[in-house]
């Protein structure tokens, strides 16, 4: 029988034998190990960077502002008059995050833009242009006005004409446009935004009753059946949306500013406008027939100034909320203007630096 010591003592050595070879494999997989996680940190904080240099200037401002690209602009010129009109913070900024994007072939053309979107948004409406091969989009949050001025600009018929198609009494035999209101307002906030594709040759009127026909195959026997629930019409449903679309760009906390208006309206503290503030996304008016549940009866906009809100019950905390956005907001806009201010002052220098070296040349 064996000495259970030199057992012991084999199995060591085996062991110790083992252990060089162990090492040299965990050595060999060392340096792929670390160059996988250094690459893993980089592309992390690329994303990192491109998340937070495409967010949007300012989400608080959702009004559209047209903004004219020329023929033969390029990505730096557009990105220029993008900053010139509001829309993007920074020209230079918002070039890499197209360029990032992959997003660099500018199309000519006027597009209705707006703060709120983020700067892959917008390189991409300006890279594929408002108009499809054979249609056109329409954006969330268009007015009838807007949408009219977006279609007869791109070819697709005549403002004028449109109004007049807009205005026919006829159009009040759809269930949900009713009789309620007249004139070319009895369709507004029925256009459905999106993407549609026609033939050139169709006139205002088919262009009007295919958004409606879209809105109404949209809104489906189940979101009707919803309406009802809550006791609305079609109409104020879309009143709703309207509201919602206007009050934030923020798809994840429409919900909860649609319980707000519900509860607002249930409390009787606003009465609903008789006509849709404009055309809203199919996100605001799922969100006006499924309000979040809450208690909450204000909003205001969050000091952080990312266009997100702050919800409340109670009026005073309501009025600190306020008086901490209006503070937060003045603040930037000096900060804003200060910085205006500098470049108008560096732009002014340059200029007369420029006239002052022409006119020694011109002494010479």
């Amino acid at each position: 029988m064996e000495d259970p010591s030199n057992q012991e003592e084999i199995l060591g050595k085996t062991t110790a034998a083992k252990e060089p070879g162990i090492a040299r494999i965990h050595k060999r997989f060392h340096k792929p190990l670390r160059i996988i996680a250094v690459i893993i940190a980089v592309v992390f904080a690329v994303l990192i960077f491109f998340n937070i240099m495409q967010k949007p200037f300012d989400r608080t401002r959702n009004e559209y502002t047209s903004v004219t690209i020329e023929e033969g602009d390029d990505l730096k010129a557009a990105a220029e008059r993008l900053e010139e009109a509001g829309i993007v913070e920074s020209s230079s900024r918002f070039s890499l995050v197209s360029r990032m994007a992959l997003q660099t072939e500018i199309k000519p053309g006027t597009y209705y833009l707006s703060p709120s979107m983020d700067s892959v948004s917008i390189a991409k409406a300006i890279c594929k242009g408002n108009v499809t091969l054979n249609g056109f989009i329409i954006p969330d949050g268009f007015t009838e006005d807007q949408t009219f001025t977006s279609l007869s600009r791109d070819g697709f018929g005549d403002k004028d004409a449109f109004m007049k198609a807009a205005s026919d009494p006829f159009l009040q035999d759809i269930d949900f446009i009713g009789k309620d209101v007249d004139g070319a307002a009895q369709i507004e906030g029925f256009l459905l935004p999106g993407t549609y594709r026609l033939d050139t040759e169709a006139d205002e009127t088919m262009i009007i009753m295919t958004m409606l026909d879209s809105f109404s195959n949209f809104f489906n026997d189940d979101y009707r059946a919803r309406a009802d629930e809550l006791g609305l019409s079609v109409r104020e449903v879309v009143v709703i949306a309207s509201m919602i679309e206007k009050e934030t760009s923020v798809d994840n906390e429409k919900a909860r500013i649609s319980s707000v208006l519900h509860n607002q309206l249930n409390l009787e503290m606003i009465d609903l406008p008789e006509v849709p503030l404009c055309s809203p996304g199919e996100a605001s008016i799922t969100a006006a027939l499924y309000p979040e549940d809450s208690e909450d009866i204000y909003y205001v906009l969050s000091s952080k100034l990312d266009g997100t809100h702050v919800f409340t019950s109670d009026e005073a905390e309501y009025n600190t909320l306020l008086e901490e956005y209006n503070q937060a907001a003045q603040a930037r806009q000096e900060k804003l203007d200060s910085r205006n201010h500098e470049a108008a002052e560096d732009a002014a220098e340059q200029e007369e630096g420029a006239q002052t070296e022409s006119s020694e040349e011109g002494q010479d």
